[in-house]
């Protein structure tokens, strides 16, 4: 994090020479703003939407169109980026809403949330860190009634969607959709600020034990 901070001033020392020359099509100009910039704005980027690929990819469409747009870019730099990266992250949460037939009610919230994430003004790398999370978690997990305990775990640490877990516990998906949510409203409760990480969590394919 340091060397990306330093690099990052040192960019914004720079900056009047290297928009000067990127405004003049100058390649090697814009490979420099490129190499100082693009982890950073990856960093960004992954901190609002939790998806690494599409972070990288959108971080390549803001240089791209940069580039296609060199004579307008102006100083200060930094802030411009990472506004930008913003602005993309927003319309890449927003396609995710309209373009997903159904969502879940992990995916609905996390999407939520990450529209929050955006509209923050706060340091975008400012990470929650915490090595006891997984411990939290399972004791928020215990808390749940028997019923609502056995489906989220299920859901939560074999990844069984709404349909493996109704055909497995022979109810309805319905029901499994009613007990979910409320095993997501009492671990809200309990987690507090470590809701939302708890949330990316279970929406990836990850087994927390």
């Amino acid at each position: 994090m340091q060397k990306t901070c330093t690099v990052f001033n040192y960019m914004i020392i720079l900056k009047e020479e290297i928009i000067k020359k990127i405004n003049q099509g100058d390649p090697g100009a814009f490979r420099q703003l490129y190499s100082a910039y693009y982890t950073y704005l990856c960093a960004v980027a992954t901190k609002y939407i939790h998806q690494a690929e599409d972070a990288q990819e959108i971080v390549n469409d803001v240089f791209l169109n940069i580039w296609k747009n060199k004579v307008e870019l102006t100083a200060p730099v930094g802030p411009y980026l990472i506004r930008a990266v913003k602005n993309r992250c927003i319309n890449y949460i927003t396609r995710q809403k309209m373009t997903e037939v159904s969502l879940t009610d992990v995916q609905e919230q996390l999407l939520t949330i990450q529209e929050e994430e955006v509209g923050k003004d706060e340091n975008p790398l400012a990470y929650l860190e915490n090595k006891e999370l997984e411990e939290l978690i399972e004791k928020a997990v215990k808390t749940l009634p028997p019923k609502c305990r056995t489906i989220f775990e299920q859901h939560l640490y074999q990844n069984m969607s709404y349909e493996e877990i109704a055909k497995e516990n022979k109810i309805a998906a319905s029901t499994v959709r009613v007990q979910i949510k409320i095993g997501l409203e009492r671990i809200k409760t309990i987690l507090g600020d470590h809701y939302p990480l708890f949330l990316l969590l279970l929406h990836l394919p990850v087994n927390l034990r």
